[in-house]
């Protein structure tokens, strides 16, 4: 899904990863889904983006400072509404029930 300095990523997501971020920002993904039409604020697209990110290649997860740094790069190289768009499709595919 994204590759940076000759490693790929890929997003992961579960029911306790979501309740994580959901306690951690302070808000519900559903309802910052539904309240903006699927653009979601920096910091939520960010924590997301950090929470779910896992070495693509045996699915380790990334360390929250690591992930912070790629998160960083990629905004710069691919910009804020890519990687939200890549967070949300992910979202569908992990978490359908949460978009029914």
């Amino acid at each position: 899904m994204f590759e940076l300095d000759g490693m790929t990523y890929t997003l992961r997501f579960n029911k306790q990863k979501i309740k994580t971020v959901e306690l951690t920002t302070g808000i519900s993904i559903v309802s910052a889904l539904t309240a903006n039409k699927g653009i979601l604020s920096y910091q939520t697209v960010e924590t997301l983006f950090v929470s779910g990110l896992v070495e693509e290649q045996g699915l380790v997860a990334v360390k929250q400072k690591e992930g912070l740094d790629i998160f960083d790069k990629l905004v710069e190289e691919k910009g804020l509404i890519s990687l939200n768009v890549a967070v949300i499709e992910k979202l569908q595919e992990d978490m359908g029930f949460l978009f029914r």
